[in-house]
């Protein structure tokens, strides 16, 4: 079948496509999960390709030594090969969420068998096909017992590979400790795949229906079956642009955690400067840069210094109104930067007068972990200011 799909839209979502696939090879291919989904993806993509005039005209020149209508009629035929392999790959993925603790051997195993299934049924698709490239005929356009045989073919691979996913996916909603995302997911899967079931029973039914009747088929020209193919190669390629874009994002630091990391940096170099002995050991080289993992050794490392510039100066309080917390923290910069100066001259203020204090401070701070890092940030953004001024704000450095 040749889609009849405009040729600047089907161009334009291969491109799309492509980019995806890229992207996800070099960002979204550390786990079988990933892998599996990629692989899905691209063998969509190689189906609609082969549905392509331009692409079916191309091949049939390279193998200009045989009958070129001959040719096109086996590369429309064998389109759907990729179908059943990207099928048997999404089959593949519910089976390993299913079984998270297999592992990678058991599981490329248990792949290459459902390829095997896949490729068992393009053979025969392209077996009983033979009669319609003979005529120069689409399978429906032809019809005849080989139109059977190759729908039933097609459709018992998709049937009993749409069936597998409902089971396992009514398996993970019974679970009951899914997300409200994960069950949104669940139940759209579960939904796409029933209407497969329910197009796998239909559509040989009425091959067979119409080849006793010796009626032609509603659908000759197999436009609906390219028309499905490609809508499903966009949606899977939305899908999977999905985990793409958060993997950029975290690659070029504009996740939540990154922005978070490049806003105390400023504060994390200098204090890190002045005491080096915290700074934790760093991931082996070549080691996937992780955000999340940066952030929360930074915090530490932050953390740390504070504890040993609180010994020389009165700590941060969190005893007052919410609205004085901004001068609370620029009062504090002020502090530890005058230590900060001071240690890194070596003339550190005494500490044995601010240890009542300090262990007052103590005893009424409560950990937030996430108000602990709201404040950081802001404590941050304030020791930028004031060493842009010079190491001054709009408040005289309190003395010690």
């Amino acid at each position: 079948m040749t889609s009849a799909i405009p040729d600047i839209v089907q161009w334009t979502a291969f491109v799309f496509v492509a980019i995806v696939l890229v992207g996800r090879c070099i960002l979204v291919s550390h786990t079988p999960m990933d892998r599996l989904a990629t692989r899905a993806l691209s063998l969509g993509l190689m189906c609609d390709m082969l549905r392509n005039d331009w692409v079916e005209k191309e091949i049939a020149r390279v193998f200009s030594m045989f009958d070129g209508a001959n040719i096109i009629n086996i590369v429309r035929q064998a389109s759907f090969g990729p179908v059943l392999l990207s099928l048997m790959c999404i089959v593949g993925m519910a089976r390993l969420a299913s079984s998270p603790s297999d592992d990678s051997g058991t599981m490329w195993r248990r792949q290459r068998r459902y390829d095997a299934v896949a490729i068992a049924a393009t053979a025969v698709i392209l077996a009983a096909g033979t009669p319609a490239r003979a005529h120069d005929m689409l399978i429906d356009e032809y019809l005849g017992w080989g139109a059977a045989v190759a729908w039933i073919a097609y459709c018992s691979v998709l049937a009993a590979a749409s069936i597998s996913i409902i089971y396992i996916m009514i398996g993970e909603l019974r679970g009951g400790d899914n997300t409200v995302r994960e069950s949104a997911i669940y139940i759209v899967v579960l939904v796409y795949f029933g209407a497969l079931t329910v197009q796998s029973i239909y559509v040989p039914f009425a091959t067979v229906t119409a080849v006793l009747a010796g009626s032609a088929a509603k659908d000759p020209s197999m436009q609906s079956q390219a028309l499905i193919a490609f809508v499903a190669l966009i949606a899977g390629a939305a899908i999977l642009t999905v985990p793409l874009i958060g993997a950029a994002l975290v690659r070029t630091g504009w996740d939540r955690p990154g922005r978070y990391c490049r806003r105390i940096r400023p504060l994390w170099r200098d204090l890190t400067d002045t005491y080096p002995e915290v700074v934790l050991e760093r991931p082996a080289a070549g080691t996937p840069a992780d955000s999340i993992s940066q952030l929360h050794r930074m915090t530490m490392e932050v953390r740390d210094c504070l504890v040993r510039l609180n010994r020389h100066t009165l700590p941060l309080r969190h005893d007052g109104i919410a609205g004085s917390e901004r001068d609370k923290l620029r009062d504090y910069a002020q502090r530890i930067s005058v230590v900060v100066a001071a240690k890194r001259s070596g003339q550190l203020p005494s500490s044995s007068a601010l240890s009542h204090a300090r262990q007052a401070g103590r005893g009424t701070q409560r950990r937030d972990l996430a108000a602990e890092l709201n404040q950081l940030v802001e404590l941050a953004r304030i020791w930028r200011r004031l060493h842009r001024r010079g190491g001054r704000d709009d408040a005289t450095v309190p003395s010690q």
